[in-house]
């Protein structure tokens, strides 16, 4: 996996290129940004660039090293990523019994934490034992949505990688070369993710992120019709289906912002449902702007909500009477 082939984030790439290059790797990086943005794919091309037999600013892609890699059964990379809900202390201390032992074929060993804010307290604690002796020729690579989720001394023991949203046009390019749909789909899906292309690659997936799309503005239309008994139901609907509901409450929030910025600006360069343009401003006839910005304020509070698992059933009921009322 190479490092030239992760999409976007220049400027990532150089650093932790050159730091491979000229052998000053650090022995803990963590890598956080948004869901979806690229940080596990770029964290494990960098792995594979330092276990690399012929490699210098990136991987070879031929010996024997990265074949192996590329089929996940190379013994000097370990992977260590949430049972469950959690990274938990066993995890951890199954690391621990292995940090001391030697690479098997590679010159040093790499180890990935992938979302390591999911760790528990005994988890993390156990982890920054390590990181504060770290045992020669060994690499920790971390992953987060959020470093302030993680104990302070743990992120202070780490470089920093800091990953951005990448570029629509470059969204766009990578799907077209791994043909992730037709033209017009390939358009819509780069402006769709708002920069993530993990989340551009998964809406391309079939009963995916283009039919949760269609089954929000459904819900929409049950929303700006104000059909409470409809709403209530299908707030049951969405009990049952509780994985997608990130989803569904982003991508309902991307359609009450696209409203908003309509109204301020007309400007349809900002307009993320591009192809929805003429129900957006259909919509808007009646709408002034303190309903949009108090829906926008009642979903990111059910997100919230949700989030710290309080009731789902009552949180989506209230949200879908409080959008019907400001609708």
């Amino acid at each position: 996996m190479m490092m030239a082939n992760v999409i976007g984030h220049k400027q990532a790439k150089i650093i932790l290129q050159n730091a491979a290059a000229e052998g000053r790797v650090a022995h803990a990086y963590l890598f956080y940004g948004l869901e979806g943005v690229g940080k596990t794919t770029l964290a494990k091309a960098f792995a594979n660039t330092l276990l690399c037999k012929e490699g210098n600013i990136d991987t070879c892609d031929e010996c024997s090293i990265c074949r192996r890699f590329a089929k996940g059964c190379l013994p000097d990379f370990f992977l260590v990523e949430p049972h469950g809900n959690n990274i938990k202390i066993e995890q951890i201390r199954e690391l621990q019994q292995t940090v001391s032992f030697k690479p098997y074929e590679a010159s040093k060993k790499v180890y990935l934490i992938s979302r390591a804010e999911t760790m528990t307290r005994d988890a993390a604690n156990c982890l920054l034992k390590i990181l504060e002796d770290p045992p020669p020729d060994t690499i920790f690579l971390l992953t987060t949505v959020n470093p302030y989720n993680l104990l302070p001394t743990i992120v202070s023991r780490c470089q920093i990688v800091a990953l951005g949203k990448v570029p629509q046009q470059e969204i766009e390019q990578f799907l077209r070369d791994n043909n992730r749909g037709a033209p017009e789909t390939v358009v819509l899906l780069a402006t769709l993710c708002n920069g993530l292309p993990g989340k551009a690659w998964a809406m391309a997936e079939p009963d995916k992120g283009l039919e949760t799309r269609e089954m929000v503005f459904q819900l929409y239309e049950k929303i700006k019709n104000g059909d409470i008994s409809e709403l209530i139901k299908k707030a049951e609907e969405l009990e049952k289906n509780k994985d997608i509901m990130p989803e569904v409450l982003e991508q309902l929030l991307l359609w009450y912002r696209d409203q908003l910025i309509w109204q301020e600006t007309s400007d349809k360069s900002l307009i993320i449902n591009i192809d929805k343009i003429e129900e957006l401003k259909s919509d808007l006839e009646y709408k002034d702007k303190s309903f949009l910005v108090k829906s926008i304020e009642n979903i990111h509070e059910a997100k919230m909500q949700i989030n710290r698992n309080l009731n789902f059933r009552l949180t989506m009921e209230v949200l879908m009477l409080k959008l019907a009322k400001c609708t």
